[in-house]
């Protein structure tokens, strides 16, 4: 487990976790380990460039204030 403020809990880790997790627990669970592992394999394979730049562009918005306000508190942000 990662402490909370972990450099490794980006929002490309949050974006993949959830993603994965969306396809391989859909509606019929797996039955079998070989059937999960299946299952996140694809549910890797069907990332691509573009989604991975896209949340990385919405994460920039918020870095660039944090950086111009030297990190003070902003409300909503």
């Amino acid at each position: 487990m990662c402490a909370p403020r972990s450099p490794v809990l980006t929002p490309c880790y949050f974006f993949l976790w959830v993603f994965v997790e969306d396809g391989v627990y859909v509606a019929i669970l797996p039955t079998s380990i070989h059937e999960l592992r299946d299952r996140i394999t694809h549910a890797l394979q069907t990332i691509i460039a573009d989604m991975l730049h896209r949340v990385w562009d919405e994460f920039d918005y918020p870095v660039d204030v944090c950086r111009v306000t030297q990190s003070a508190h902003i409300e909503g942000l």
